[in-house]
């Protein structure tokens, strides 16, 4: 069967980074062109940092833009893991200061006594004009991972709730950090525009061969052809 994603492939990660921004600079533009708001949901992970640092610089209409994340460790904001502080310090500087900016942790120890609260901060999440993902090698994406509590509910088509939390099974992909936040399979089904970032052949092949009922494979399918992918070795 034909894929529906488009895939694009690029010689080095530098490069892939310079187009990522490009590309979600001119998707934001494009919807406050259309309707005069964007939502965009921000990853994770080493490679989005450069990309944020040129898209902040980008002479957007920031202040009509709403930032999230699609995923967080529930750690607190100075802490190392804290995907809300890589945005912080990457993205939400310059033009983009003026960007509306709601993290994905809550004062709190458990993320799953916050859901209701994360859910009334995060509804404009089932509106996400960007969502910008990454994968692990074990094939997850977002905080989707298998086996994991709250797995079922985070990856459930027919949810009505933007967030789950989760608690991961500890790996040497997850880390110390089990406890997350992320968003639900229908935001991810409901974007207008996913871009998934993959650098090196390793990820490729496990891109390529997930099963369908993997985190990445469950969410190839809820983004159809609204989903982009860039690639460097």
């Amino acid at each position: 069967m034909t894929a529906l994603y488009n895939f694009t492939p690029f010689a080095a990660k530098s490069e892939l980074q310079e187009a990522a921004a490009e590309w979600i600079a001119s998707a934001l533009r494009n919807a406050l062109d259309r309707r005069g708001s964007a939502v965009f949901m921000a990853s994770g992970g080493r490679t989005p940092g450069p990309i944020y640092d040129v898209l902040s610089q980008h002479e957007l209409d920031w202040s009509n833009v709403f930032v999230g994340l699609t995923d967080e460790r529930w750690v607190d904001v100075d802490h190392p893991a804290s995907n809300g502080a890589m945005v912080e310090n990457t993205l939400l500087k310059g033009p983009a200061a003026a960007a509306e900016y709601v993290p994905m942790k809550l004062n709190g120890d458990d993320p799953f006594a916050s859901i209701a609260d994360m859910n009334d901060l995060y509804m404009e999440a089932g509106l996400t004009d960007v969502m910008l993902l990454g994968m692990g090698p074990d094939a997850h994406t977002l905080s989707w991972f298998k086996g994991g509590r709250g797995y079922e509910s985070a990856v459930d088509p027919d949810t009505t709730s933007i967030v789950a939390a989760v608690e991961a099974i500890e790996s040497e992909v997850t880390g110390p950090n089990l406890l997350r936040m992320t968003l639900t399979q229908p935001c991810v089904a409901y974007a207008r525009k996913v871009l998934l970032l993959i650098t090196g052949e390793d990820k490729k092949q496990v891109f390529e061969t997930a099963a369908p009922d993997s985190p990445v494979g469950i969410m190839k399918a809820a983004a159809g052809d609204a989903l982009t992918v860039f690639y460097a070795p």
